[in-house]
C-alpha cells in the first residue's frame, strides 16, 4: 500500500520538457493510494480436486501422508480431471519426499492450494537432509501452506530439474531447514520468471537461493526473513528484491556469488549483520540498483559491501548505524550516491569513480525502526459465487456475468472451471460492477476463452468506473484484442496487473505496428503492472500515449520478463512510463529494443536488454524524441552477435535529453571506447550523457587498460577474475548534478502501490492473466469516452 510519502510530486520543472511543450508544472497531489480490490481466498470450487476427500490423506499430524499426497500428484499432471489441487487445513507429515515429474510439454502445469498458510501444514518426518517437495512444473502455482522443515529437511521447496517460467510461489511459510526455496541445482535447467510473494521465512540457513545460470527474475515480493542466516542468496542466476523485511540475518540480508542484473528496493532490514554483500571476488561487475530501503542497526562492520564492479546506483537509503559500524564500503569500479541519509560522518568509503549528491547525516531518531505493515495472505471470503458450466458459450457466460454485475456490493465471483470457453462476442463487464471473474489456471490447459468472432473485436471488455477483479485466466484473442479495459481518467481511478502475461501479434503488416500493451489517454489514473511478462514479437511491447497535457502520473512496470520486440517500449504525446527490473531476452533477430521518436519521458533501471547486433541497426535510437528517456545499471549484452549494443541520437535534438547512468556493456571486439556505443548525432546535440559506465569482456585484449585497481590482481585464466576482464567508459558530455537528479526523479518518486481497502473509486485487479493475440492491440487500458 502506498503511503504519503510515495506520492507523485511534479511540482518541479522539467527544463527540457517545458521546452518541449508537453509537460507543465504541477503541485502534489497528495493522494495515498489504497485500492478496493483487495485480493481474497474464494476457493475452493467443485471443479479442483481435493488430497483427503479424493486420494485418502488424513492431516492429522499421525499418519503418513506420502503415499496420498504422491497419488494427488500423480493423477493432476496431466489434468485429465482437474488442473488444481486442494489441502484442506490439516497437517500432512511426510517420511520421503514429495516429487513431481514432467514427461510432456504440458505437463504439471497445476495449481497446489493450501486453506489457509497457518493452518496447512506439510510436516518433515524424513530423513535428515532431504527435500520435501521437489516441484517441477511450470505455468503453475503453490500457495497457502506452510513447509515446517523441523530442523531436519535440506530444501522444503526445490524448483525443478526441467526447465520453468511463469510461476508463483504465494503466501507460504518455510521454517526451521536448511534451506527454505531453491530454484536450480546441478545437473539441472534453470527456473526462471517466478514470483515470490507474500512468503515468511523463519530459522532458514538460506531462505532463497538461485543456483543455475538460467535461474534468474525470481521477483522477491513482499517476503519476511526472520532469523535465517542468508536471506536471499544467488550462487547463480540472478533475483530482485522489493518491499520485504528482514530481521536478524546471521551472514546478510541479500548475497551473491556470482553475476547478472539486480535491484534491492524499498526493503527494511532491522539487527541483521550486514543487509547487501556483494563481496564477490569477481573483477567483472552486476548493474544493480539500490534505492529506498531503509537499515536499522546492522550488527557487522558494514551495511552495504560493494565490491564487485557494479555499477551501482544507491539512492534514497537511510541508514541507522551502531558507532562501529559504517554505511558503504565502495567498489574500485562505478556507482553514483543520491539522497542517502546516514546517522554519523564517514559511513561511506570512498573507492573507485563516484558521484555524491544530496546526501546528509541526521540523529538516529529521524530514522525509525519500527517495522512496516506487511500485506497478509489473501482472507478466505464467502462470497455468492456463479458456476458457469464447462464448455459454455459466449450468451452463457455473458448470463452469469450479467447476474453478478446486478449484486453490487457483495463481490460476486463468476467462477470458470478448467476447460475451453468459444466466444464468438464480446464478453462485457458493465459499468459499476464489483465482480471477480476467477478461471482454475492462466495456463494453455486451464481455463481457456478463444475468440472465434469477427477480426477487430474484443473478447473482454471490461467498462468502468467499477470494481473489478480478474484472475487466472488464459484469454487468447486471435485477430481481436484479448482485453479492453475503459477507466475514467481521474485519480481514483486505478488499474494494477499481477503477473499479466501479453504477447503481441507475430505478423507486423501495415502501417502502424501492432501493440502488446497499449495505455492510452490517461494523465489521472493511476496503471501499475507487476511481474510483467510476454513480448511484442512484431511490434511495441508496450506503448504509452498521452494527451499532451497535465498533470501525468506515470505507467509503471516493476519487475517482468519479456522476449524481442521491434522496440519494446514507446512513449508518445507525452505519456509518462517507469520500467524496472525487468529482463529482455532476444528470441527473434529484432536489433532495436528502444526505438523513441515523439515526446514523453521513459524512466528505465536495472533492466537487461540481450540483443542481437549489428553494424547498421542500434539497441537503442532516440530519434527527433522530445522528451527525457534515462537508461540506468541497465546491462547491453549482444547474443550471437559481436557487435556491441549502441545508443543512437539522430534527428533535432533541441528538446531532447539522454542519460546513460551507471551501464554496462559486452564488449568483445575492439575499440571499447565511449564513441563506439554512444553517439549523440543529433543537431543540435541532445543534452545529457554518458556517464559512469563500465564494460565486460571475454575479450582480455579489448579490455588492456583495465580498472587501475586491477593492475594489482595476478593474472587468471577466469576473465571475472581477471585484471583484463572489465573496464571503465570514458563519460560523455557534460551533466551536471542537476540533470542527473532531473532524470531520476520518475525512478525515485513513482513506488509500487498494494491493494488495500476503499470505497468508491474504480479498481481493475488482473492477477496471473495471459493474453495473446495476432491482432493490432492485445491489452488496451483506455480512458473512458
Amino acid at each position: 500500500m502506498c503511503n504519503q510519502a510515495s506520492r507523485h510530486c511534479w511540482g518541479r520543472w522539467l527544463g527540457l520538457l517545458v521546452l518541449a511543450g508537453i509537460l507543465t508544472p504541477i503541485g502534489c497531489n497528495g493522494w495515498t493510494l489504497t485500492l478496493a480490490s483487495e485480493e481474497e481466498f474464494v476457493g475452493p470450487f467443485p471443479s479442483w480436486l481435493n488430497v483427503r476427500r479424493d486420494f485418502g490423506a488424513v492431516g492429522d499430524g499421525v499418519a503418513d501422508d506420502t503415499p496420498a499426497i504422491q497419488r494427488a500428484l500423480d493423477a493432476i499432471r496431466t489434468h485429465q480431471q482437474a488442473s488444481v489441487l486442494y489441502f484442506p487445513a490439516g497437517t500432512y507429515r511426510l517420511t520421503r519426499s514429495l516429487k513431481t515429474v514432467r514427461k510432456a510439454h504440458t505437463d504439471n502445469m497445476v495449481s497446489l492450494i493450501g486453506e489457509a498458510p497457518e493452518k496447512t501444514i506439510l510436516l518433515w518426518d524424513g530423513p535428515e537432509g532431504e527435500t520435501m517437495l521437489q516441484w517441477d512444473a511450470w505455468y503453475a502455482k503453490i500457495s497457502r501452506m506452510t513447509f515446517d522443515g523441523r530442523g531436519r529437511a535440506g530444501i522444503c521447496l526445490f524448483y525443478g530439474p526441467s526447465f520453468s517460467t511463469y510461476n508463483e510461489t504465494s503466501d507460504l511459510i518455510f521454517h526451521d531447514a536448511k534451506n527454505g526455496l531453491v530454484f536450480g541445482g546441478p545437473q539441472t535447467a534453470g527456473q526462471a520468471e517466478n514470483e515470490v510473494l507474500r512468503c515468511r521465512f523463519l530459522r532458514c540457513e538460506t531462505g532463497i537461493q538461485t543456483v543455475n545460470w538460467n535461474s534468474m527474475d525470481i521477483w522477491v515480493w513482499y517476503c519476511w526473513f526472520e532469523d535465517c542466516g542468508r536471506a536471499i542468496y544467488n550462487v547463480m542466476g540472478n533475483w530482485h528484491a522489493w518491499h520485504n523485511v528482514f530481521i536478524r540475518s546471521r551472514v546478510s540480508d541479500v548475497s551473491i556469488a556470482n553475476l547478472m542484473v539486480f535491484s534491492v528496493v524499498n526493503n527494511v532490514s532491522i539487527e541483521s549483520r550486514c543487509f547487501l554483500n556483494f563481496s564477490s571476488g569477481h573483477t567483472w561487475g552486476s548493474p544493480t540498483s539500490i534505492t529506498g530501503n531503509r537499515i536499522v542497526n546492522p550488527s557487522g562492520e558494514w551495511a552495504m559491501v560493494l565490491d564487485n564492479a557494479g555499477p551501482y546506483l544507491v539512492v534514497d537509503n537511510q541508514f541507522r548505524l551502531r558507532p562501529n559500524t559504517r554505511a558503504i564500503r565502495m567498489t574500485w569500479a562505478d556507482q553514483t550516491l543520491i539522497g542517502n541519509v546516514y546517522t554519523h560522518e564517514n559511513a561511506v568509503e570512498e573507492r573507485g569513480r563516484f558521484r555524491r549528491v544530496a546526501e546528509r547525516v541526521v540523529s538516529p531518531d529521524q530514522i525509525s525502526d519500527t517495522l512496516p505493515k506487511m500485506p497478509p495472505a489473501p482472507p478466505k471470503k464467502d462470497r455468492p459465487i456463479i458456476e458457469v458450466p464447462p464448455k459454455a458459450r459466449a450468451e452463457d457466460i455473458q448470463r452469469a456475468i450479467d447476474q453478478a454485475a446486478q449484486m453490487v456490493g457483495e463481490r460476486p465471483v463468476v467462477h470458470l472451471p478448467m476447460g475451453i470457453y468459444q466466444v464468438d462476442r464480446a464478453l462485457v463487464v458493465p459499468a459499476g460492477s464489483d465482480l471477480q471473474l476467477v478461471g482454475d489456471g492462466a495456463s494453455e490447459v486451464a481455463t481457456r476463452l478463444v475468440w472465434n468472432g469477427p477480426p477487430n473485436g474484443c473478447l473482454l471488455h471490461i467498462e468502468g468506473p467499477g470494481q473489478v477483479s480478474l484472475q487466472d485466466l488464459h484469454l487468447n484473442g486471435g485477430p481481436a484484442s484479448a482485453l479492453v479495459v475503459e477507466l475514467p481518467d481521474d485519480a481514483g481511478s486505478h488499474v494494477l496487473a499481477d503477473q499479466l502475461n501479453v504477447s503481441g501479434s507475430s505478423s507486423g503488416d501495415g502501417d502502424e505496428l501492432p501493440v502488446a500493451v497499449r495505455v492510452e489517454g490517461l494523465t489521472e489514473a493511476t496503471v501499475q503492472f507487476r511481474a510483467l511478462q510476454g513480448s511484442g514479437q512484431a511490434g511495441r511491447w508496450v506503448q504509452v500515449i498521452g494527451t499532451n497535457r497535465e498533470p501525468h502520473v506515470p505507467v509503471a512496470i516493476f519487475t517482468g520478463a519479456t522476449g524481442s520486440a521491434v522496440g519494446q517500449y514507446e512513449v508518445r504525446n507525452g505519456g509518462a512510463l517507469v520500467v524496472r527490473s525487468v529482463y529482455h531476452e532476444r528470441s527473434s533477430d529484432a536489433l532495436c529494443g528502444l526505438h523513441l521518436s515523439d515526446s514523453g519521458i521513459l524512466s528505465v533501471d536495472a533492466t537487461r536488454f540481450s540483443y542481437a547486433t549489428s553494424s547498421s541497426s542500434p539497441t537503442v535510437l532516440v530519434e527527433n524524441f522530445r522528451g527525457l528517456c534515462t537508461l540506468a545499471t541497465c546491462l547491453f549484452m549482444p547474443v550471437a552477435t559481436e557487435e556491441p549494443c549502441r545508443i543512437v541520437i539522430q534527428g533535432d535534438g533541441s528538446r531532447t535529453s539522454v542519460l546513460a547512468l551507471n551501464n554496462q556493456f559486452w564488449m568483445n571486439k575492439p575499440p571499447a571506447t565511449s564513441e563506439t556505443i554512444w553517439m549523440n548525432q543529433a543537431r543540435p546535440p541532445a543534452q545529457g550523457g554518458l556517464v559512469g559506465c563500465n564494460i565486460n569482456t571475454n575479450n582480455k585484449s579489448v579490455a588492456e587498460r583495465g580498472f587501475e585497481f586491477l593492475k594489482n590482481l595476478p593474472e587468471n585464466s577466469d576473465p571475472s577474475r581477471s585484471p583484463h576482464g572489465a573496464s571503465p567508459l570514458q563519460d560523455r558530455g557534460a551533466v551536471p548534478d542537476d540533470t542527473i537528479l532531473q532524470h531520476l526523479r520518475l525512478l525515485r518518486e513513482t513506488n509500487p502501490c498494494y491493494p488495500g481497502k476503499a470505497d468508491g473509486d474504480t479498481e481493475i485487479v488482473i492477477r496471473r492473466v495471459v493474453a495473446t493475440g495476432q491482432g493490432k492491440i492485445t491489452v488496451w487500458i483506455r480512458a473512458k469516452k
